[in-house]
């Protein structure tokens, strides 16, 4: 009879070990859709990286996730009314995923970011709420200068000259060579009718940029419109 029962004991045992590394199993294979996926636009191969993302967010595989990068590479591809299709369905995903896990700062600033890029489309104005979810980044990653960048530049796109200009002068004393700053805070001197303080940082990044950089060609640009540019 203790026999039959160590028996019976160890058959539980190795069936609960079984259980455990099938369940380990699918988490891995679930995993790596995503990360075959990552892999995939890490290549260059952006059709097949599509796909697995669509496929991990069907199947409930990091969703917010999947589906913020399914509308980047359509925002690539320029496709912009596919990419605003599926960036309702991101904003949705990181709703309820940061209902769970409020304390993912990054989860916070790619909502934001779906908030701004959705801003660019015909009718829809969502930049207040690319600044709340910006603010909760912040809260809990506290000065960090990505998150800061793009505060500052949805201050710049709403017409807060001030509190643009206070965050992006910030990040350029703290940061000289923070490029997107020093551009944005030229752009916001420009609105501002303060082109000499525009100059000043268009300047510094024609000389200090590679030329085949895209921020060069747009500082050259408006340095030109202002009588400031090089021939």
């Amino acid at each position: 009879m203790l026999k039959k029962i160590g028996m019976t004991g160890s058959l539980l045992l190795l069936c609960l070990v079984l259980v455990m590394f099938l369940s380990e199993l699918g988490i891995t294979q679930d995993s790596d859709l995503f990360i075959q996926a990552q892999k995939a636009r890490q290549q260059g191969d952006m059709d097949s990286a599509y796909r697995l993302y669509e496929q991990a967010a069907e199947q409930g595989i990091r969703p917010h996730d999947a589906y913020f990068e399914m509308g980047l590479i359509l925002l690539e591809k320029e496709k912009w009314t596919q990419a605003y299709r599926i960036s309702g369905k991101a904003v949705k995903a990181f709703q309820e995923y940061l209902t769970l896990n409020p304390d993912d700062d990054n989860a916070w600033f790619r909502l934001a970011y779906t908030y701004e890029n959705r801003s660019f489309a015909p009718g829809v104005n969502e930049w207040k709420k690319a600044i709340e979810a910006l603010q909760k980044a912040l809260s809990i990653s506290l000065e960090n200068p990505q998150y800061l960048l793009h505060l500052g530049y949805v201050y710049y796109k709403i017409g807060e000259r001030e509190f643009a200009e206070e965050i992006l002068l910030n990040l350029v004393n703290k940061y000289p060579d923070y490029v997107d700053a020093r551009y944005y805070l030229a752009m916001n001197y420009l609105e501002k009718q303060d082109k000499e303080k525009a100059k000043q940082h268009f300047t510094y990044i024609l000389e200090n940029v590679n030329q085949e950089n895209s921020y060069y060609q747009w500082a050259k640009k408006e340095l030109n419109k202002i009588g400031g540019g090089t021939q």
